[in-house]
């Protein structure tokens, strides 16, 4: 079955509001819906979700910035603007290390704390490691407008420590596409009265003669065609090759409010040097418009004639030789033509400054709101600096990141780019003396002038309510549960808590908007579809809202043009994350929001949706090489490397792909069931049914233990197994056992996959499953991937491992994967992105939120009562704890009668004695530490209960 895109009657629910089973389970008291649902009715709002891919939970206060450590504020989410406020110490004395605290850099600074809404979080500035000489910056909701800082100054040495703080403030623009050397600006067209201004990228439809495997999945979260350029109107043109072959065409659905007598339409246009493209023009009106190279924006007029009030057509075909850059048109009448200006719109970084005695307020002409803030302590002066300019004026050396960014950015720096200036304020000197604490208290601020002034004057840096405030916003903050076993974990989990609440950027464009976004780390200013999924993963164990927020942000309406919102490697952890969403709540209506978007992602990866070409051989085996260089997310992966120095792409299909799209239409039957949407249950079954065979009867290789990536002719046709020089299965590494978090091999393939993974000669290591097996001849310990231990992919693993009745075995990944987290955050205050075993402190980036979130579910589920947790075969019907969590009751169906036995895991109040039952009776059951329950059950409906 081949679905099209097409509208769904489930993707027009607009609330949900739980209740019965759903609404028990969410009784139950654990730290994900602590202060959520407490008792009380949760409703959210289904018909703002469908139409953004913002994240409406939070406010518009945050750690948003993409430079510095502190605050940001957005005036207006869709403006793209925001203002940045940093605040920083500087130590004193010519042999301190100084810093700026870049978040793309390591810098010294460490998310601590925030509560899951950021209406407080606290970073550490490490000034003298490791801990003796501290600051802990904390930010608290004063009001809406208004955020109180809290600097809190630590000095346990036995000397006095001298600091300056430092306040960096800057507006800051939206990004756009560089083409020259000019000021990154935008465009506006100021129409005389009565003309229509269309822009390039609100058409209609639009077709590539030649269809292209992007057509229903555009990366970056952009419209078909779409290309960010500075001085555009808008920001965006279509481009992409487009026009380029004679037949792409763009149709438009104009609005005229009145008749035009005599109308002239005007495209204004970008091309290169010596090209020329012409458009044959249909619809309601007839003709050929000519572009031609000017190498910058330009327009080109062609007369219409009488346009008549009403809906009109316009549809533009090129006829090929050359491509244009399109931002838009105009219709006017011909004699007002020369009163129509395209002018540019200017960004203006410099603020008028009202200085204070220990604050500035700060007025920019971008936006109506006035900024102020305010300090505990003088100020001893303020300038302007511009980025390039940063380092010299605070004695700093940048770090790499920050280098590149700034002398990356020196041409635009030269031509005036305003995105460099900040203003600087700085205080006298302050003495800590040694083995005390000194807290300066702060405000920063927005409104209007009268507004701003009146926060700043009312504020008072002695104020006992100071204290008290802040002590009250932090109570909101995520704080583990654990049960005693799990204590010697809760600094791990507090820090990878805050790095994944905090881990904000704003702005990111996506379908014509601006977002607010979680990201890896900042130093991916980016959408990235399998990183935020895990991120969505690790939400979902600190505040279910933002969990839904974030996986809604890469899921679009059914018959949207891109069918999810796709930036990197295409593993679909999305739909892992609504099958624990969906698990954690049994809500109906929550599903039938997300079924039908969840149904068209998996129907695209699966070959059977528009314009996909995953399935472009004869095996039908998946391959996504059309769509991203990783198929898995490791870089540097052995085969996936080789086949691409080789370019093979088109005749080399890997597992892993296949494997998920097995896992993934298993999941979205069950789902279909329960919506009742049995006429789905073909294309799934289709799915399951030719994957398996094929990856058995292809990919299997008996003498490795590992299933290969396999070759294919120019037909399509499979003709064996990748192998490497000396004739071995390429595929020795983690993507050769993909299958079994399928549930597809045989008990002799389980036992020898099974093997591979917890031997120590092959992919099992102290510190967990590496990504290659160390016995291949390719294995290397100086890899990115290859070498290394990643925690994203051991999570599909743990998950399978309780589908296969192995609950000692998922215990062991979760408590390896816990305590070499802690050991290295502990260490480090760092939460680092993977882990070799030469390297002790880990490696890669230093706060990374996303591939590392399992460390957070891991937790959960073996530490936090209250949390009941089983595989991917398994649906939860309805369960609840009891309010002390001593007792459990659940009903439970897995996704097939296998006969097999199944393991689940159950953490209760620690101290009692539990026996599980299942339908009345006994199970068999371990407990691996005290509160922890490890119970056996047969593959097949039934109720569980412990008591």
């Amino acid at each position: 079955m081949k679905w099209d895109l097409s509208t769904d009657a489930l993707s027009r629910r607009h609330f949900l509001k739980l209740t019965g089973a759903g609404a028990a389970m969410l009784a139950m008291p654990h730290p994900a819906f602590a202060g959520i649902f407490s008792g009380s009715d949760p409703t959210f709002d289904f018909k703002q979700l469908a139409q953004t891919h913002d994240l409406p939970s939070l406010p518009n206060w945050g750690p948003y910035s993409k430079k510095y450590f502190g605050i940001s504020h957005i005036p207006d989410v869709k403006a793209g603007l925001s203002f940045d406020f940093s605040i920083f110490p500087m130590l004193s004395g010519s042999s301190a290390k100084q810093m700026l605290p870049s978040v793309t850099d390591p810098s010294g600074v460490h998310p601590w704390e925030a509560a899951p809404d950021v209406s407080y979080y606290s970073m550490r500035f490490e000034t003298i490691w490791k801990d003796q000489f501290y600051c802990d910056l904390s930010f608290a909701q004063l009001s809406e407008t208004s955020r109180l800082l809290c600097f809190e100054c630590v000095n346990q040495t036995d000397t006095p420590q001298q600091i300056t703080l430092n306040c960096l403030s800057q507006l800051v623009f939206p990004p756009l596409k560089e083409l020259s050397a000019e000021p990154v600006r935008l465009y506006d067209v100021q129409l005389p009265p009565g003309a229509v201004w269309v822009y390039a990228l609100d058409y209609e439809d639009l077709k590539f003669a030649r269809p292209r495997p992007t057509d229903n999945l555009v990366t970056d979260g952009k419209w078909r065609a779409e290309d960010r350029r500075q001085n555009s109107v808008g920001g965006s043109v279509i481009a992409q090759n487009f026009g380029m072959d004679a037949g792409d065409t763009v149709t438009y659905r104009v609005r005229l409010e009145k008749s035009f007598t005599d109308a002239t339409l005007v495209w204004r246009y970008y091309m290169g040097k010596g090209e020329r493209l012409a458009f044959q023009i249909s619809g309601a009106a007839q003709g050929k418009i000519t572009f031609s190279n000017n190498e910058k924006f330009s327009t080109v007029t062609i007369p219409l004639g009488k346009l008549s009030a009403g809906d009109c057509e316009f549809r533009f075909t090129s006829l090929g030789g050359a491509a244009a850059a399109l931002n838009g048109f105009v219709i006017v009448e011909a004699a007002d033509t020369d009163k129509l200006r395209f002018v540019e719109k200017p960004w203006h970084p410099v603020p008028q400054i009202e200085t204070l005695p220990n604050g500035l307020i700060l007025k920019y002409d971008d936006v109506e709101n006035y900024y102020g803030f305010a300090l505990g302590e003088p100020l001893a002066g303020h300038s302007e600096i511009k980025w390039s300019a940063l380092d010299a004026a605070f004695g700093t050396e940048a770090g790499p990141n920050t280098k590149q960014r700034i002398y990356g950015d020196s041409r635009r720096d030269r031509a005036g780019d305003p995105d460099s200036l900040f203003i600087r304020a700085f205080s006298q000197p302050l003495t800590i003396p040694p083995k005390t604490t000194h807290i300066i208290y702060g405000v920063v601020c927005t409104g209007t002038r009268e507004e701003v002034s009146h926060d700043l004057q009312k504020f008072d840096p002695n104020a006992a309510s100071n204290q008290k405030l802040c002590v009250a916003a932090k109570e909101k903050i995520f704080r583990p549960t654990a049960t005693p076993a799990g204590e010697t974990f809760k600094l791990s989990q507090q820090l990878m808590s805050a790095v994944t609440l905090s881990n904000l950027v704003y702005p990111l464009y996506a379908q014509g908007n601006y977002i607010r976004h979680y990201s890896p780390g900042r130093s991916w200013d980016c959408l990235y579809t399998w990183d935020t999924g895990f991120i969505g993963l690790g939400l979902l164990e600190l505040d279910l809202p933002n969990a839904l927020d974030i996986l809604n942000a890469y899921l679009t309406a059914p018959g949207a043009q891109s069918v999810f919102i796709h930036h990197g490697s295409p593993v679909p952890v999305q739909i892992y994350l609504a099958w624990e969403l969906w698990n954690r709540t049994q809500s109906r209506e929550l599903l039938a929001y997300l079924y039908p978007r969840l149904r068209q992602y998996h129907a695209f990866l699966a070959g059977r949706l528009g314009s996909s070409t995953t399935r472009r051989h004869q095996d039908h085996l998946i391959c996504t090489w059309d769509y991203f260089y990783n198929s898995g997310g490791w870089d540097d992966y052995p085969p996936q490397k080789y086949i691409h120095a080789q370019k093979m792409e088109s005749r080399v299909a890997p597992v892993i792909n296949s494997a998920h799209t097995i896992r993934c239409a298993k999941l979205l039957r069950n789902m279909a069931a329960a919506l009742g949407q049995t006429e789905d249950f073909a294309a799934y079954d289709q799915d399951i049914s030719v994957l398996s065979a094929s990856l058995q009867k292809y990919s299997w290789d008996e003498t490795s233990g590992y299933f290969g990536y396999v070759l294919h002719d120019d037909d399509g046709k499979p003709t064996g197994i990748l192998r490497d020089s000396n004739s071995v299965n390429f595929n020795m590494g983690l993507d050769g056992i993909y299958p079994l978090v399928s549930g597809i091999c045989s008990s002799a393939q389980e036992q020898q996959i099974l093997e591979r993974i917890f031997s120590p000669k092959n992919l099992w290591m102290d510190i967990g499953i590496t990504t290659v097996d160390q016995s291949a001849p390719y294995y290397i310990t100086t890899g990115y991937w290859n070498g290394s231990v990643w925690l994203a992919h051991q999570w599909f693993f743990w998950k399978a491992m309780l589908d296969l009745g192995r609950g000692d075995s998922a215990v062991r990944i979760a408590q390896t994967g816990l305590n070499l987290w802690k050991n290295v955050t502990d260490s480090t205050y760092d939460c680092m992105e993977h882990f070799i075993p030469r390297e002790p402190y880990g490696a890669g980036w230093n706060q990374f939120s996303s591939l590392s979130s399992p460390a957070l579910s891991w937790f959960a589920a073996l530490y936090t009562p209250g949390r009941f947790t089983c595989g991917f075969d398994t649906w939860i019907e309805s369960g609840s704890f009891s309010q002390d969590n001593r007792r459990f009751r659940a009903k439970l169906k897995p996704s097939q009668n296998s006969g097999r036995t199944i393991s689940v895991l159950a953490c209760m109040n620690p101290g009692g004695k539990y026996q599980p039952l299942w339908n009345g009776k006994p199970a068999q059951f371990t407990v691996p530490h005290d509160s922890l329950l490890q119970i056996q059950l047969p593959s097949e409906p039934g109720e569980l209960s412990i008591g």
